[in-house]
């Protein structure tokens, strides 16, 4: 190659290296429309599937309700319990038959949702986990599992806070899930703590 074809060859390099502003202006602009389009789109969309979800849910949480203290009606009650979000006296013929708690407990894919049944003498009748995002076939053998919640039934804080794997109020946790199991039994002793709280 000539020097000549080396000079031209350099030449056009450089000339595709300095971009014209009038280019670089209008492929930020079209950047920046597809960003603002896909943006409102997804606005859209979250606005369409917002309610629906949330009906959802709400379905799948008066069904966990009816599951852990089955009652003919459920009360809301006001609570500033901290992890409690929501509380419920469950009434049957007009009378008190026990609490039903909403609360959330730490897992290892951040947090469970879940429902708990307690009866009028402060004992466990029921957990059921409402949502979660614990890891499949580890974490979920906790939170997924009848067997493995059904533990708790007939559990209270008579004997102090439920223990994972230990102690007399003890829960046996499930092998490799030991941050679920821990997380479930939070927001069981939750529940329980704000029930006792009402009493006060």
């Amino acid at each position: 190659m000539s020097k000549r074809e080396t000079a031209a060859a350099k030449e056009v390099q450089r000339q595709k290296l300095e971009l014209d502003p009038k280019y670089i202006i209008k492929l930020t602009g079209t950047l920046l429309g597809i960003s603002a389009v896909v943006a409102l789109l997804l606005g859209v969309v979250n606005q369409v599937t917002a309610p629906i979800i949330e009906e959802m849910q709400a379905e799948k949480t008066a069904a966990a309700m009816s599951q852990v203290l089955e009652a003919e009606e459920y009360l809301p009650l006001e609570t500033e319990a901290e992890g409690v979000t929501a509380l419920y006296e469950a009434r049957t013929g007009g009378e008190p038959a026990g609490y039903v708690v909403e609360v959330s407990g730490s897992g290892y894919g951040g947090a469970i949702q879940m429902v708990v049944g307690v009866d009028l003498s402060g004992t466990v009748t029921g957990v059921s986990v409402t949502d979660h995002g614990e890891t499949s076939n580890v974490g979920t053998k906790v939170v997924e599992s009848e067997a493995v919640l059904g533990q708790f039934v007939g559990m209270s804080l008579a004997d102090g806070e439920i223990t994972v794997n230990s102690g007399t109020n003890r829960f046996d946790g499930v092998s490799g899930a030991t941050v679920s199991s821990r997380g479930v039994v939070s927001g069981v002793n939750t529940a329980l703590a704000a029930v006792a709280g009402l009493a006060e």
